[in-house]
C-alpha cells in the first residue's frame, strides 16, 4: 500500500511538488525519528542530536533514491543515473586525484597573496588525527553534497526545465543553500554578494566537471571534498597574525572566512570555467547524449 501511494505521489500531475517537498519532508522525518532520544536519562547535547537527525535524513534519502530513479527518471539502476558507475577503478582514481589537485591549487591561489602580504604564518599543529579528520570531512561532505546537488537535484531539474537551464539553476540553488552561515554572520551586502557569486561559480564548475567526466560524480567529489578538507587543515596549520586581512583576499565570514567568496577565489573559479568553456557547448544535451524523458511522459 505504501509503495503504491509513493509511486502515485512521485508521478502526480503536479510534477514540481515532489521536487520541492522531498528534502523538507526527509528533514522532518529525520527530526521526528531522533526526538525519542530526548527521553533517555542521559542528556544528549542538542548539537549532537541535530547532527544525528541530519545523518538519519541522509540515510532516508539514500533509501528513497532507487524507487525515485525508477519512477521519476525511469532508471532501473540509480547508481548509473547518479554517476557512480561510469569508469573503472583506475580511471576513477585518476579523475579523483586530478580534481583534488585542482582544489589544492585553488586554495593556494587564496593563500599566496596572504603570504606575500605577511598576514599569515605557519603554526603547525597538524597530526595524524587532524589530517584523518580533514580527509573524512572532505570525503563525507563531497559525497553527500554532490549526490544531492549534482546527482539528485540536477536530474530533477533536467526533467523539469531541460538540461541547459538546469545547469545554471542547480548552481543557483546550491549557492543560496550555502549562504545561511553568511546570514548568521550579519555580512554586509557586498560581502554577501561576493559569497553568493563564489558559491554560484563553484556550483557551475562542479556541474561542468560532471559533464566533462561523462556523467560521473567522481571528479565533482574530488574537487568539492578537496576544497572542504584542505581548507579545514589550513585552519589548523596557519595562524592569522593580522586582524586587518582584507575581506576580498580571505573571503567573507571572519573569524571563519569562506575563501570561495574572496576575489582570489572568484578569479580562480573564473579561470577554471574559462578552461571548461568547451563543456558549455556540451551542456545542451544530457550525459549519455540522449534526451531524458520528461515527467509528463512517465505519468500514467
Amino acid at each position: 500500500m505504501i509503495a503504491v501511494l509513493w509511486k502515485k505521489w512521485l508521478l502526480q500531475r503536479c510534477t514540481w511538488l515532489p521536487t520541492v517537498s522531498f528534502i523538507p519532508i526527509l528533514y522532518l522525518l529525520g527530526w521526528l525519528i531522533v526526538q525519542p532520544l530526548l527521553l533517555l536519562p542521559y542528556k544528549i547535547p542538542l548539537q549532537n542530536l541535530s547532527l544525528l537527525g541530519t545523518a538519519v535524513t541522509f540515510i532516508l534519502f539514500l533509501v528513497s533514491l532507487p524507487s525515485w530513479a525508477k519512477y521519476r527518471w525511469r532508471q532501473e539502476n540509480p547508481f548509473i543515473s547518479l554517476g557512480f558507475n561510469r569508469f573503472s577503478t583506475n580511471s576513477a582514481s585518476q579523475i579523483f586525484f586530478k580534481t583534488f589537485l585542482l582544489a589544492v591549487c585553488l586554495v593556494c591561489c587564496v593563500l599566496i597573496p596572504l603570504f606575500l602580504g605577511e598576514w599569515v604564518e605557519w603554526r603547525g599543529g597538524l597530526n595524524f588525527p587532524i589530517i584523518l579528520n580533514g580527509i573524512c570531512l572532505g570525503i563525507g561532505v563531497g559525497v553527500a553534497e554532490e549526490l544531492i546537488f549534482r546527482g539528485w537535484l540536477w536530474n530533477e531539474l533536467n526533467c523539469l526545465f531541460g538540461f541547459r537551464k538546469s545547469t545554471f539553476l542547480q548552481a543557483t540553488i546550491f549557492s543560496f543553500a550555502h549562504v545561511g552561515g553568511g546570514v548568521k554572520a550579519n555580512l554586509g551586502f557586498l560581502d554577501f554578494c561576493l559569497l553568493l557569486l563564489g558559491l554560484f561559480l563553484l556550483g557551475l564548475v562542479l556541474a561542468l566537471r560532471r559533464i566533462l567526466d561523462h556523467g560521473s560524480l567522481i571528479g565533482c567529489i574530488g574537487m568539492h571534498g578537496g576544497l572542504v578538507g584542505v581548507w579545514f587543515l589550513v585552519d589548523f596549520a596557519f595562524r592569522d597574525i593580522s586582524s586587518n586581512i582584507p575581506i576580498f583576499l580571505i573571503g567573507p565570514g571572519i573569524p571563519s572566512p569562506n575563501p570561495i567568496g574572496s576575489l582570489t577565489g572568484i578569479f580562480g573559479l573564473s579561470m577554471i570555467l574559462f578552461n571548461y568553456r568547451k563543456a558549455f557547448a556540451m551542456a545542451g544535451r544530457p550525459f549519455n547524449g540522449e534526451r531524458k524523458a520528461s515527467f509528463k511522459d512517465a505519468t500514467p
